[in-house]
């Protein structure tokens, strides 16, 4: 689990977190880049499990250039062990844009799932035990 040593930081365009440890005096130094193979925005630390939770969309020009006949798709992905030499990332949720569009944040309380958008709408959804 994340002991608050640690701060995370989407890489948007990159398709990449980055994982930077908070010094005694503020300074923050690199400690890895986890790639996830998505357009990430918001992240979240699950505080129960330390793992991150994040909104994401697989097509950033859907989002800038918005066609509902096009709609842009959502994803939500999850890393476990992020510290770890080997984090796990899974898509927990993907969407052509159907469903829900453009996600930017997600965050699990409860056994729940909770998804915002950027211009859309927000889904909430129950976790299966796999998750």
């Amino acid at each position: 689990m994340d002991d608050l040593r640690y701060i995370y930081i989407a890489e948007s365009l990159g398709h990449n977190v980055h994982v930077m440890e908070i010094a005694a005096n503020n300074t923050l130094t690199p400690v890895k880049i986890v790639h996830v193979g998505t357009l990430p925005d918001n992240l979240e630390v699950d505080p129960k499990t330390g793992d991150v939770w994040i909104g994401c969309s697989p097509n950033c020009w859907k989002l800038f250039f918005y066609n509902l006949e096009n709609a842009p798709g959502s994803e939500v992905i999850r890393i476990e062990n992020i510290l770890s030499m080997d984090p796990k990332v899974t898509k927990v949720y993907v969407n052509n844009g159907s469903t829900l569009q453009g996600s930017s944040v997600a965050i699990v309380y409860e056994e729940k799932l909770l998804i915002g958008t950027i211009f859309h709408k927000a889904l909430y959804c129950e976790l299966s035990a796999q998750s």
